[in-house]
């Protein structure tokens, strides 16, 4: 185990699980099976193999900072400092992600093992999962490419399948891959010992990924060699021009040394409401019923309520899922075509499709509880010990009123302290913090008053959470904090 690396895949966007999932806030980072985060799970998945120096993540530019709070939130702040986070400037699926990542950990260890993992999928047998990368390492280190295989349990259009080949040792030989079939083809798959479901998850020397994708993939490796992943001028530059092709299509399904290791874990890509019912126990009427809802004579339905209350009565084999802002209905076995519901919202230009009216941020969370265009007003939630960024905005105006909690407030060149009922308003253009400094969360009411109050006029300065890469140090009061005077600021 000494040369185990472990890289994971973390850039998708869950988007066959709205209204939970959005582009913004995707499947991975969310708490849908057990306290932990999909993405944490992972995280602790591999770390009965490998050592979090020892992991690379590879992202979506736009999560990177997302990918660096979920580990805090997990590992610490003093590990989560020593892991690499790459955020991609532009998503080209699977194959320049892994090589990308293989490049990485080829620098710290030419001869490593590479164990590769999606950061979305559940897997509730960790154990089998062990045992299945101990018993994979040795044809790995043979310059076997392994995948890992699922034993089929219905006939599922959203995976690919695997046909075993000959034995190899504690692996087999792939004879062929199989795109995602049509409804017949799947029956005919998932009732035929030799196919499997194909995981995503890959173990393999990076030596030997590497000489298999300038075989197969040459223009791909002769571009990715000229990136360094630490340049990101240069990442932005080369990366859109990538090749955006799978690993499955362009190695796995051409390569001569494919393995598969059938292993039984519980294992779910979770990328669709059918797959997130077939994971979670049911009532005797084969209900999956969660949060605050009455459900009364329904069979086989899937009841997610969200923050208000659920009622459904009368229901067969129907997907009823609730949050803030969305409700989604539709027939169980259709869910895949929720993406269509997706594609919708975006293309009208709907903000549902994109981010939650409660966006969570390290140093809190914040609820957008009005929003007109040219103003909106939220509900901000400080963490106990937790400050914003010291920024300011371009574009608009803020006013703030203290609801519950004290916060330490820098404006200007002042420095304030807000108690319950007061208030304070930051013009546009000024420098600006919210600091809790104390031992319970601190409650304000936002309005933001503006001809643009988008979420990305902000500009920041100096951040505890590696927000900012360089930034220019505007002179701040350090004197001691005043309270506010109660006077009507000027507008």
């Amino acid at each position: 185990m000494n040369a185990l690396y472990a890289l994971v895949l973390a850039g998708g966007s869950g988007v066959r699980l709205w209204p939970v999932s959005r582009q913004l806030a995707p499947k991975q980072f969310i708490n849908l099976m057990g306290e932990l985060t999909l993405f944490q799970q992972t995280v602790k998945r591999m770390e009965t193999r490998v050592s979090a120096d020892r992991m690379v993540f590879v992202t979506s530019r736009e999560h990177e900072g997302a990918i660096r709070d979920q580990l805090r939130g997990y590992l610490g702040s003093g590990r989560a400092e020593k892991v690499v986070v790459v955020g991609e400037p532009a998503g080209r699926n699977t194959a320049p992600a892994v090589l990308l990542g293989a490049r990485i950990v080829s620098r710290q260890n030419p001869d490593a093992v590479m164990l590769v993992a999606p950061s979305d999928h559940v897997i509730l047998d960790s154990c089998a999962f062990a045992d299945a990368v101990d018993e994979s390492m040795s044809a790995a280190a043979r310059g076997m490419i392994v995948t890992f295989g699922i034993k089929p349990t219905r006939p599922e259009t959203g995976y690919g399948y695997i046909r075993i080949g000959d034995q190899a040792g504690k692996v087999f030989k792939v004879d062929r891959f199989e795109e995602k079939p049509d409804a017949a083809r799947a029956e005919v798959l998932s009732s035929d010992r030799r196919y499997l479901w194909n995981s995503g998850i890959f173990l393999f020397s990076v030596r030997t990924i590497m000489e298999e994708a300038r075989k197969h993939l040459p223009e791909l490796m002769d571009a990715l060699d000229g990136i360094d992943p630490g340049d990101l001028a240069g990442l932005d530059e080369c990366y859109g021009k990538l090749q955006a092709v799978s690993l499955d299509h362009g190695i796995m399904e051409k390569t001569d040394r494919a393995a598969v290791k059938p292993v039984s874990m519980g294992w779910s890509d979770l990328g669709s409401w059918d797959s997130y019912y077939e994971m979670n126990d049911k009532d005797m009427f084969g209900n999956v019923v969660t949060g605050d809802a009455v459900s009364l004579d329904n069979e086989g339905c899937l009841v997610a309520a969200g923050s208000r209350l659920l009622g459904v009565v009368g229901m067969k084999d129907t997907i009823i899922v609730q949050t803030e802002d969305a409700t989604l209905l539709c027939p169980r076995g259709r869910s895949q075509e929720v993406r269509r519901v997706v594609e919708h919202l975006a293309g009208t230009g709907r903000a549902e499709s994109m981010i939650h009216p409660t966006v969570v941020r390290p140093w809190g969370e914040y609820t957008v509880l009005i929003d007109q265009g040219r103003y909106k007003v939220k509900r901000l939630t400080v963490a106990p010990g937790q400050k914003m960024s010291l920024q300011k905005h371009e574009r608009r105006s803020e006013h703030w009123v203290m609801v519950s909690g004290e916060v330490a407030v820098v404006r200007g060149d002042e420095n304030l302290l807000l108690k319950p009922n007061e208030g304070v308003t930051i013009p546009v253009g000024m420098l600006h913090r919210i600091e809790n400094p104390g031992p319970e969360p601190a409650e304000l009411v936002e309005v933001q008053l503006g001809e643009y109050v988008g979420e990305d006029d902000i500009v920041r300065y100096d951040d505890d959470y590696g927000r900012v890469k360089e930034s220019p140090k505007p002179k701040v009061q350090r004197g001691n904090l005043r309270p506010w005077n109660g006077e009507p600021e000027a507008r």
